[in-house]
């Protein structure tokens, strides 16, 4: 089971209790959209989407403190480090701000549900744009890239949510 192996990361990567609620939340959101894909919505590699969703923060790690790079950065090279391939470019990508630029947007369907998964799960399923906005408040540093982020951070999870069952407001109600 994939929770069993991510929990197996939060041991060794010494996740704090609010990464791990975090990150386990993240997981069970992409678990729901993964379940309620409407046929016909593209192919993805659910394994793959499940574990990035799981693992997208792994760069948070206290293991990792004082490196000066971004820890969706950071995310990326550990799983990489780790021979999980197919989790690094959703790590990557994760990131409210990743939307900014072009280059660093999540560009796959894979990508896309975790990016949406981890801006609505904070400690508890939120809507979108609160979560930016905490998310600013605690790191002001970003705060003007997060508000510029937040429309195209709308428009991705409406395209996400356009190929699940459920709208978006009834998330909460889906999580497990």
């Amino acid at each position: 089971m994939l929770s069993t192996t991510a929990e197996s990361y939060f041991a060794r990567y010494r996740y704090p209790d609010w990464l791990r609620t975090h990150s386990r939340l993240v997981g069970r959101i992409a678990e729901a959209l993964v379940a309620a894909r409407r046929p016909g919505a593209p192919a993805i590699d659910a394994e793959a989407a499940l574990l990035a969703a799981y693992l997208h923060d792994i760069g948070r790690s206290p293991l990792l403190e004082g490196d000066p790079r971004e820890h969706n950065e950071l995310s990326a090279l550990v799983l990489a480090a780790e021979g999980l391939p197919a989790c690094v470019e959703s790590a990557r990508r994760h990131a409210i701000y990743t939307v900014l630029d072009p280059a660093t947007a999540p560009r796959t369907p894979v990508e896309k549900l975790v990016y949406v998964a981890d801006r609505r799960g904070g400690q508890v399923v939120e809507p979108l744009t609160e979560r930016a906005r905490d998310t600013a408040r605690r790191h002001p540093r970003f705060a003007s890239d997060i508000e510029r982020a937040i429309p195209l951070a709308a428009a991705l999870e409406r395209e996400v949510f356009a190929d699940v069952a459920f709208p978006a407001d009834a998330l909460a109600e889906h999580v497990r």
